[in-house]
């Protein structure tokens, strides 16, 4: 439950509280002046029902409100720790690619040797270094040890620092795993007191030469992963927390400084927390890994100040959600609780007694011989005025609700598109990387130029450390496959590939250059859509032998990408319903978490991608309404991006046709100074039809809820009632007429016939009681149908905008049951 203390930062919810305390002071008015005046409508009952549904809503309001914004919170920490995590995995491999590449064991050989040049060495390996952060250029620094901890050789000679005595030399030196992670102040960086660099050990089998570090750009990537999470006006402050819930990295270091303790918030619910004398929305993320891996034990972490955490924003976009959507949604589970889904419910049952029971006191007041009369029409046009305030006041609270939960779903899609396509590019930017780092393998190079060498091997290792291939290709200048990595494929030894791909790779001019095949099916990837990317290999001499391509695994990593952008309920699974889709300019499927399949053309406007910021959108497929967020792929630093889109549609409800609900307001018909006579008349709904009975033909109205249906009888004998411990038969007055569509019928109104027999009719919705001036009441022309003669008058309108008022002829309308086999009960007495 949602503590007083933190509703009252919820400015809507304090509003409505406002508003229904009004209303209640009200109520509490009406019902003493009713009880006092004795007038049958006795509003205590009214009274206290409101107040127990105006307790709820305000409740049901604080728990929707709080809830939406923790979902926001939380959807923007999960993404933060989870982009960070799956970024690192990457290092993870490429630091034990490269503890094993040639030039750096060379290098280590050939220094250990009496008389080496070691300057020239020296150049020699900070040139690869240099090749390999022009394509890496996720790192900063590249410095190969000694095992004594003596620094060889470094990428950036700007720092002068001889040697370290980090505990990350003896771990990585004695570690069984594949490598070392390290976080903190690290005496090789001695500027930065935050750095993350990965270890290993360089060697031969069982002698280790040296100590390779990769450091990585920790500041430019946190940088760059709260910046596209934080939009301007945005409260919202992001952290990663280790393992002892101090901060590693802020989103703003002057509210939340570096090494600071953060209280975490890791339950579903996340905490309201003080932090530096202030209170904040809180909530704590895990990572979800990636492939196994957990990263560094690190927490995603993100925090509102608690008068800013329930700030109701419009999204760019949510102001073409249309009320008749909104009205579709009411009843969506997806977007409201039960609690509150029944408040609306509760408040027209209500509401439709309530409008009975002034219906009644009017239709009695009409016989009543009180001279008190005008005061008591008064009182009850009050009651009725109030009963529409108070259900207005509801409606508006839940709709205002409604659209900001829309809003914030569609807010969500827009980060979770963004988020997809942010992980596609980074993924990809490494696929660009490894291909032309590989390439630069100088004993491919050997194998390629007939010096010998196992390439299978080779190609093997690397596979087994980069997990995201389905094969890698090794391939000679005239296109045929010397080797493979994959078993299966080992049959393809020798053939020629003919495809776009092998001559632009061929043809590719430097080491920073690469060719990546057009996503559709190929024979390296059992005739499925893949890419390939790939890059030349030459000789000393830079003359081309051939290149290597790699199969990226595309089918399983795509959807895992998707998957892991799709919105996630409190506890943490994905939403059901929800489609992740990554699809071309033309809506092709390139990939998806659904049942489509690459190839597949999705059958959605195109104009959603046209848009140039691509704001987000509803939109409704396969009978389901969507919030759906466009993001197109832009490339991830100095990688250009494959130029996708990545769609996440999100349901909202099914898409459920509405029947318009009238709300009938009290027309101000007042008798004038003229001395025509004038005659009351009872109206309510049918369809989209207002019509009216003489109020003298009129007993009662009553709740309809109990009629039981009559056997084998016309659509429109609705059955029976009891009332008055008589069975009243009831006509279904809207199917008699073929009204049209109409909501629900849930009034019976008691109809006196000829004598004392009685009769009733299903309406829809009572109105008013008008009194009408008799020189208004103009009769209907002979149109021919069962309502032409029926419903034979009708009341000329004062003004242009009202409805038309057709008047029923019981006469005719008995007459035409009655030959239909209704049969009227006994007369009363």
């Amino acid at each position: 439950m949602v503590k007083a203390a933190v509703v009252r930062h919820m400015s809507s919810v304090e509003d409505y509280r406002t508003r229904l305390a009004s209303l209640q002071g009200s109520w509490d008015t009406l019902s003493l002046l009713s009880h006092l005046r004795g007038d049958g409508a006795d509003m205590s009952g009214t009274r206290q029902a409101f107040e127990a549904l105006a307790n709820d809503l305000i409740h049901s309001l604080g728990e929707e409100t709080y809830k939406k914004a923790l979902l926001g919170l939380r959807a923007k920490a999960q993404i933060a720790i989870d982009v960070m995590v799956r970024n690192l995995f990457e290092r993870t491999a490429d630091i034990g690619f490269l503890a094993t590449d040639d030039g750096i064991r060379d290098y280590l050989r050939q220094r250990r040797a009496k008389d080496a040049p070691v300057n020239k060495l020296n150049e020699r390996l900070r040139g690869r270094f240099r090749e390999y952060v022009g394509k890496y250029s996720v790192y900063h620094d590249v410095v190969l040890l000694d095992i004594d901890g003596s620094v060889l050789v470094r990428l950036d000679e700007q720092y002068n620092v001889p040697r370290t005595s980090h505990e990350l030399l003896q771990h990585t030196l004695t570690t069984r795993q594949g490598y070392v992670e390290s976080y903190g102040r690290i005496d090789l960086l001695p500027d930065s007191e935050r750095n993350l660099v990965y270890s290993f050990r360089v060697g031969d089998g069982a002698r280790t030469d040296g100590v390779l570090c990769l450091c990585f750009r920790f500041e430019d990537e946190v940088e760059g992963i709260f910046a596209k999470l934080r939009a301007p006006d945005d409260w919202t402050l992001f952290c990663f927390l280790d393992r002892r819930a101090r901060v590693i990295a802020s989103s703003d270091a002057w509210q939340i400084p570096i090494g600071a303790p953060l209280p975490m918030a890791l339950d579903e619910g996340g905490r309201i927390v003080r932090f530096a004398g202030r209170e904040y929305l809180a909530i704590t993320c895990r990572t979800q890994g990636y492939q196994g891996y957990l990263g560094p034990g690190w927490f995603g972490h993100a925090m509102l100040p608690i008068e800013h955490a329930f700030n109701s924003q419009t999204v760019e976009g949510t102001r073409s959600i249309s009320r008749q959507l909104l009205a579709e949604l009411r009843e969506s589970h997806t977007i409201f609780s039960a609690s509150l889904r029944k408040i609306p419910v509760q408040a027209d049952g209500i509401q439709r007694e309530l409008n009975r029971t002034v219906w009644n006191g009017n239709v009695r007041l009409a016989t009543s011989a009180d001279h008190n009369s005008d005061f008591t029409k008064v009182l009850l046009r009050e009651i009725g005025n109030a009963g529409r305030r108070t259900q207005e006041t509801f409606e508006r609270s839940i709709s205002e609700l409604q659209e900001t939960v829309v809003s914030a779903i569609l807010e969500d899609a827009q980060l979770l598109a963004s988020l997809a396509v942010d992980v596609l590019d980074r993924n990809l930017y490494e696929r660009a990387n490894d291909c032309r780092w590989w390439a630069l393998n100088g004993a491919l190079s050997r194998c390629l130029s007939a010096a010998g060498g196992d390439a299978g091997e080779i190609l093997r290792h690397i596979n087994s450390l980069y997990t995201v291939y389905h094969d890698i290709v090794l391939f000679d200048s005239a296109g045929r496959i010397v080797a493979v990595s994959n078993p299966a494929h080992a049959h393809k030894v020798g053939e020629t590939i003919a495809a776009p791909w092998i001559a632009a790779t061929l043809e590719l001019r430097d080491s920073q250059q690469y060719a990546v095949s057009s996503f559709a099916p190929s024979e390296l990837y059992e005739a499925r859509h893949t890419l390939i990317y790939s890059a030349a290999i030459r000789d000393e001499s830079r003359r081309v032998l051939g290149g290597i391509g790699v199969v990226f695994d595309s089918a399983p990593q795509f959807k895992a990408m998707l998957r892991d952008a799709l919105p996630r309920t409190e506890s943490g699974e994905v939403v059901s319903g929800s489609i992740g889709l990554f699809v071309d300019a033309r809506m092709t499927v390139v990939a998806a978490t659904s049942d489509y399949e690459p190839g597949d053309t999705i059958a959605l406007p195109r104009d959603l991608l046209g848009a140039e910021r691509h704001p987000p959108q509803t939109i409704c497929m396969n009978g389901v309404h969507y919030g759906i967020g466009v993001r197109k792929s832009s490339g991830y630093r100095e990688y250009t991006g494959m130029g996708v889109f990545s769609l996440i549609l999100i349901p909202l409800g099914q898409a459920i046709e509405q029947v318009a609900v009238r709300r009938s307001e009290p027309q101000n018909h007042r008798r004038g100074l003229t001395q025509e006579r004038m005659i009351d008349i009872a109206t309510f709904y049918c369809g989209q039809q207002r019509l009216g009975l003489l109020r003298d033909e009129i007993v009662e109205a009553l709740d309809g809820a109990h009629l039981r249906p009559i056997p084998n009888a016309p659509a429109w004998h609705a059955g029976l009632l009891m009332y008055r411990d008589t069975p009243l038969p009831v006509i279904d007055l809207g199917r008699l007429l073929n009204t049209g569509q109409h909501a629900a019928a849930r009034n019976v109104i008691v109809v006196r016939a000829a004598g004392t027999q009685l009769f009733g009719l299903l309406v829809e919705e009572l109105a008013d009681i008008p009194e009408i001036e008799v020189s208004r009441i103009l009769p209907v022309g002979d149109l021919n149908t069962r309502g032409a003669a029926i419903l034979d008058r009708a009341i000329r309108p004062e003004r242009a905008e009202e409805p038309a008022l057709m008047l029923m002829n019981i006469q005719q309308l008995l007459m035409f049951a009655g030959a239909a086999g209704f049969k009227l009960p006994p007369s009363e007495g």
